[in-house]
């Protein structure tokens, strides 16, 4: 259903621009499109990387399975809390998305209950259907219905697959410090710890923090050069959990970012040229839509500094020469975090979202000042 609303809203949507041949018809009717470019790249991406998605989506399942029915209750209790946090994520970002496509669809119909005006939904039409006729503006506005509800899905649906992989963030760095509080616990003790046993406990940290963090390595038979030392590790994937999520949601970020910014200018200018009722609710659309991924990427980034600060929890000074030269190994790998960017240029972090915002607002201005000369 995804699939054909975006080929009714991209094939109407140029058929319409074409009939039309008026610019400012032409903004109206292409207003929608950097939404509908989101939907195409989203459905590209996971058909495209569903083996990948899959593998990275195990990867998260495997350190639940791990970690549910451990000894110690507490981890159990971050996981259940870990959920929660997702669940909560997850109404927040449909209840926006329900506020944009229930807006854009009552207010059009409320403004022709007390007025009498037609106004429809979206800025395009049905061909071979004549939409100023009674039965042809309500088959049109059908048409319209159909397509946004259909699309709202399909765009929370891609939404939430990026949250559910980013915000697992925060069980990785939940179980790290859980894991990093026994260690401390073990080798604090009074009395005489093994160096093995250390040593098998720094192991277990590190090759969880691995899983986690791009940490690039030199492989030779399953040993990791560290400082010269050799660490004897069970590599459990060839790629980290977040460099895999960085190459997966790479492209869907960029695109959605930059498209956001450019429907907002648009719609922006539409509303300022037209009578478009719906289009302030799709405004307040748009704008969350450009939010949504800079306020994760903003948690995502905490969430890697916190994991720098459990790092430096560890009992250093209780730890032999060799093993604090592992503990600064992982120290240096988690300053180097890899963040997700925008185009490459741009770290993905609400600061980048307030300088999108600057410039849109830049642009604005520039269209108030055009269309008041006009």
């Amino acid at each position: 259903m995804c699939i054909t609303a975006c080929l009714i809203y991209g094939g109407f949507t140029l058929n319409t621009a074409i009939i039309e041949r008026h610019s400012k018809f032409a903004f109206q009717a292409l207003v929608m499109t950097g939404l509908w470019m989101q939907g195409i790249n989203k459905l590209f991406v996971f058909i495209y990387n569903a083996h990948n998605l899959y593998e990275l989506n195990q990867s998260a399942l495997k350190v639940y399975l791990d970690f549910e029915n451990h000894s110690d209750p507490r981890f159990a209790t971050n996981l259940q809390e870990s959920c929660d946090r997702l669940r909560r994520a997850l109404i927040i970002v449909f209840t926006f998305y329900c506020v944009g496509v229930s807006g854009m669809i009552i207010l059009p119909l409320t403004v022709n209950m007390f007025t009498g005006e037609r106004h429809l939904i979206m800025q395009f039409y049905v061909p071979g259907i004549d939409h100023t006729t009674q039965w042809g503006f309500w088959i049109t506005q059908g048409f319209h219905v159909f397509v946004l509800i259909v699309g709202g899905l399909g765009m929370f649906a891609g939404d939430l697959v990026i949250l559910v992989h980013l915000l697992q963030s925060y069980i990785f760095r939940d179980v790290l410090r859980l894991k990093i509080d026994i260690f401390n616990t073990f080798v604090d003790e009074p009395g005489k710890q093994s160096d093995s046993d250390i040593q098998k406990g720094l192991v277990d940290i590190m090759q969880f923090h691995q899983l986690y963090l791009s940490c690039h390595t030199f492989d030779y038979g399953g040993a990791i050069y560290v400082s010269s030392e050799i660490i004897i590790l069970n590599i459990l994937y060839s790629n980290s959990f977040f460099a895999r999520c960085n190459d997966l949601f790479y492209t869907i970020v960029s695109i959605q970012v930059i498209t956001a910014a450019g429907c907002f200018i648009l719609t922006m200018f539409v509303l300022l040229t037209s009578v478009w009722p719906g289009g302030w609710a799709y405004a307040v659309g748009v704008a969350s839509n450009l939010y949504i991924y800079c306020i994760l990427g903003t948690l995502v980034e905490n969430c890697n500094d916190d994991l720098i600060y459990e790092v430096y929890n560890i009992s250093f000074y209780n730890l032999n020469a060799r093993q604090q030269r592992q503990v600064l190994f992982m120290l240096c790998k988690a300053q180097s975090t890899d963040m997700i960017q925008v185009l490459g240029v741009m770290p993905l972090a609400v600061s980048t979202g307030l300088q999108v915002t600057k410039s849109i607002y830049s642009v604005a201005m520039m269209m108030i000042n055009f269309v008041m000369k006009e």
